[in-house]
């Protein structure tokens, strides 16, 4: 049986090679523009229409059946889609053509982004709106400081409704 510090190097290794080889993969073969250290998921769809137009940032982390879309086929326009550096883009979201997400964001599970987002921004929603602002967020989109509960009252005030409309239910 293999010792457990030998498993856990091989573990390592096979995680990165299988992350930079995603990476290296879409830039390579499909011409993307995907800084380094981002994570991709295998079943992220990135639009083959047009894939050069796909533009992401350093140490971002695109989560499981992410549809990022790059043309409009009705409107026969092909343009670019980017998501800055140090994003988290929840599973199953949809970025819409020609959208730009800013730096150090966080879009929602299932959002479906039609508009620019600010950075330091979070965004949720169908349509996808912003529900707190001045964030801060290391690489992969992961927080460094809790969120502050006026960021989120000034941005989404039915936000309070829902806190508590969700405490009466618990009490």
């Amino acid at each position: 049986m293999a010792s457990s510090p030998l498993v856990a190097f091989r573990r390592f290794l096979h995680r990165h090679f299988v992350v930079n080889g995603v990476r290296i993969y879409y830039n390579s073969v499909w011409k993307t523009k995907i800084g380094a250290g981002s994570r991709i998921s295998l079943s992220v769809k990135i639009d083959k229409a047009n894939p050069e137009g796909v533009v992401i940032g350093k140490n971002t982390a695109v989560t499981f059946g992410v549809a990022i879309v790059t043309h409009d086929f009705v409107n026969n326009f092909h343009t670019t889609t980017t998501i800055g550096s140090n994003c988290f883009i929840g599973a199953n979201a949809i970025i819409m053509p020609g959208v730009t997400i800013g730096d150090q964001c966080i879009i929602g599970a299932g959002s479906v982004v039609l508009r620019d987002v600010p950075a330091h921004s979070v965004v949720m929603g169908n349509p996808g709106r912003v529900i707190e602002r001045d964030i801060k967020l290391g690489p992969w989109g992961v927080r460094i400081a809790a969120p502050k509960a006026e960021n989120i009252a000034k941005i989404a005030p039915e936000a309070d409704v829902a806190v508590a409309a969700r405490e009466s239910l618990i009490d």
